[in-house]
C-alpha cells in the first residue's frame, strides 16, 4: 500500500514536471525572439560576380549588422533579424561549382554596435549557369534551436566560357595538355623511349655510305639554298678534235709546170 502511494505520488510529480519545463522552454524562446532587433544584411551581388570556366575564383562576402548602414558597389543588401547567434550558409548548385568557406558559420550579432563578416571562394568548372542560395538564421544561444530564419536568397549566375573554347585552337590546347598530363604519369617514359629512337636513327644514318651528302642536301633545301652548283671544269662541255673530210684536190695528181699553157684551143 505504502509503495502504491510513493509510486503514484513520483507519477504526478513527473507529470507536472514535464509541462512546466515545456512551458519554461516555450517562454524562453518567446522572450529570446522578442530580444530580435531589425539589423541588416550586405552581400556580393551576384550579378557582379565574373565567373569563367577555369578560371581564378571570385569572392563572395557577406555582413551581418546590428545598424544600418548603405551598401557599395557591386552590393546588395536586405533587412534581417539580429541580436543573436547568427549562422551563414552559401550553397551553391550546378555543374563544376564550388564555394569554399573561409570564415565561422556562426558568428554572435548581439548588439546594434555588432558586426561580423563571411567570405567564401567560388569557383566554377564548366560554362552555363549555376545557382547560388544564401541562408541566414538565428540560433537560441550556442544551441541549434532556431528562432528565426531568412528565406533563402537565391539568384541564377552565368558562367562565362574561357576565350576560345570550342575552336581548334582550344583542341590542340587540350590535347597538348592530355599528352603532358600522359608524359608525366609515366614518369618520362614517353621522352626516354623517343630521345632513344632520335639517337640510333642518326647513328645508323651517319654510317650509310652518301648519308653525309644526303644530310648536306637535305639541310640546303630546308634553309632554301639553291643546289651546289658545279665547277668551271664539271660545267665545260668536252670538245673533240675536228675531224676533216678530205677535199677532192688532195687526191688529184700534181700539176706539172706548163699545163696550165696547154688549155684545149677553141
Amino acid at each position: 500500500m505504502i509503495a502504491l502511494a510513493s509510486g503514484l505520488f513520483t507519477l504526478q510529480y513527473s507529470s507536472d514536471d514535464g509541462p512546466g519545463e515545456q512551458k519554461t522552454y516555450t517562454e524562453e524562446i518567446g522572450r529570446a525572439r522578442q530580444q530580435l532587433f531589425r539589423g541588416q544584411l550586405i552581400h556580393t551581388d551576384t550579378r557582379s560576380l565574373k565567373l569563367v570556366a577555369g578560371a581564378e575564383s571570385q569572392s563572395f562576402r557577406v555582413d551581418v549588422l546590428g545598424s544600418w548602414r548603405g551598401a557599395g558597389p557591386g552590393e546588395a543588401q536586405t533587412p534581417i533579424s539580429a541580436g543573436a547567434q547568427i549562422g551563414v550558409k552559401l550553397h551553391c548548385s550546378g555543374a563544376g561549382v564550388r564555394c569554399t568557406p573561409l570564415s565561422s558559420e556562426r558568428q554572435n550579432v548581439l548588439t546594434r554596435e555588432d558586426r561580423a563578416t563571411w567570405m567564401w571562394d567560388v569557383s566554377a568548372q564548366s560554362a552555363g549557369k549555376i545557382s547560388i542560395a544564401l541562408t541566414v538564421t538565428a540560433y537560441f544561444r550556442d544551441g541549434d534551436t532556431v528562432l528565426l530564419e531568412k528565406p533563402p536568397l537565391t539568384s541564377r549566375v552565368d558562367v562565362a566560357a574561357p576565350p576560345g573554347d570550342g575552336g581548334w585552337f582550344s583542341w590542340i590546347k587540350d590535347s597538348w595538355q592530355w599528352v603532358a598530363g600522359a608524359i608525366t604519369g609515366l614518369g618520362g617514359l614517353a621522352v626516354s623511349v623517343t630521345a632513344i629512337v632520335t639517337a640510333v636513327v642518326m647513328v645508323v644514318r651517319r654510317r650509310l655510305p652518301g648519308a653525309d651528302a644526303e644530310e648536306a642536301d637535305a639541310t640546303e633545301r630546308v634553309r632554301g639554298a639553291s643546289p651546289r652548283r658545279r665547277s668551271a671544269r664539271e660545267e665545260r662541255p668536252r670538245v673533240g678534235r675536228l675531224r676533216t673530210r678530205p677535199t677532192a684536190a688532195r687526191n688529184l695528181p700534181p700539176r706539172r709546170r706548163g699545163d696550165a699553157q696547154r688549155e684545149p684551143r677553141e
